[in-house]
């Protein structure tokens, strides 16, 4: 794995901010007359005409600063690699996660995505554009409890294997099936598991630096792991880790979610539980934030982590409300009664 300090060129954030394979995909809402031909009964409608970020932590294209105008205080930012092969790189107040996600899978990408915060960094490995896992050196960080497959394997051992990845980065899972302590179906059970763990806690993080270096050798064993093929499966199974989006995602109950371009083809194809099928089941571009809690009967805390999610996967936008309701006027008749005290 490589190494975790040090500052990127900016050079290669410019070049990354240009790349066609980052450039911001059409996130207008679909418009009732291309839904009406692909989508259920119930499931069309009108989103609002103007767009509006929902979640504060995304600004308006508009007010996006130049990368090198972004301060870089409290992340350790990575050092030029001189083997490193640099294919793009970028942070998460210019470029969503998930578009960083689809980038290796459109390109079919084989290398580690390396995601830099106010934690130890974290590194997505990849193969043929399809996700293997997520690691990092911090090893109390990845695995902080004792899973039940490791009960009884030798202590020592287990240190061992925490030692190796905290100088490698090689899931302890793998050392541990390498050394036949655990059987290599339960390794790659625990590190797919893990890993996506791992990966949640960057989703809902104010500003990750990223950065994906091609042609990096794969941990040993890591080849033998099986790989998710969907890339939008994979994140999804991340995101429902996230249980705390913190206070700067706010958002208002009033907002109004819509499907994006392709969201609603993409939506179609995940594997979601039958409580997402539902939720998703409620964006048809009229109905409030507030309104589909009430409709499920669920509260606005579990309401903003499953939307969140589509959010966080650019399935879906929220608008905000085109209208507010107000109380009704009384009439001027109504008024003149009540004022000679005839409308009582």
């Amino acid at each position: 794995m490589p190494n975790s300090s040090g500052e990127p060129k900016s050079e290669a954030l410019d070049e990354a901010s240009n790349r066609e394979d980052l450039d911001r995909t059409d996130s207008q809402p679909v418009s009732e007359e291309e839904k009406t031909a692909s989508e259920e009964p119930g499931m069309a409608a009108e989103a609002p005409a103007q767009s509006q970020d929902w979640w504060s932590a995304s600004p308006p294209t508009a007010d996006w600063p130049h990368p090198a105008a972004v301060p870089n205080t409290d992340i350790d930012l990575p050092k030029e690699s001189g083997t490193a092969d640099v294919y793009f790189c970028g942070h998460t107040t210019l470029f969503p996660l998930n578009r960083a996600l689809q980038a290796i899978a459109k390109e079919k990408l084989t290398g580690s995505l390396r995601a830099f915060w106010d934690q130890e960094p974290i590194d997505l490995l990849a193969q043929n554009g399809e996700i293997l896992f997520a690691t990092t050196r911090a090893s109390e960080r990845y695995c902080p409890d004792t899973p039940a497959a490791l009960a009884n394997v030798d202590s020592e051992m287990v240190a061992k294997a925490r030692a190796e990845q905290s100088e490698t980065g090689v899931p302890l899972f793998l050392t541990l099936a390498r050394e036949e302590a655990i059987t290599r179906q339960a390794a790659e059970e625990l590190t797919h598991h893990y890993g996506q763990k791992l990966f949640s806690h960057l989703w809902p993080a104010p500003r990750v630096w990223f950065m994906f270096e091609k042609n990096v050798e794969l941990p040993s064993g890591g080849r033998e792991v099986s790989p998710e093929p969907d890339v939008d499966d994979w994140a999804l199974e991340s995101l429902r880790f996230v249980q705390d989006l913190g206070d700067h995602l706010s958002f208002d109950p009033r907002a109004i979610p819509a499907y994006t371009k392709d969201g609603f083809e993409r939506v179609r194809k995940l594997q979601l539980t039958s409580d997402e099928a539902q939720f998703a089941s409620q964006f048809n571009g009229v109905r409030s934030v507030q309104q589909i809690a009430k409709n499920l009967r669920l509260d606005l805390k579990v309401v903003r982590l499953r939307l969140f999610r589509f959010v966080a996967l650019e399935i879906v936008e929220c608008w905000p409300a085109s209208t507010v309701t107000k109380p009704e006027r009384k009439s001027i008749f109504q008024r003149l009664s009540r004022s000679i005290g005839l409308g009582r």
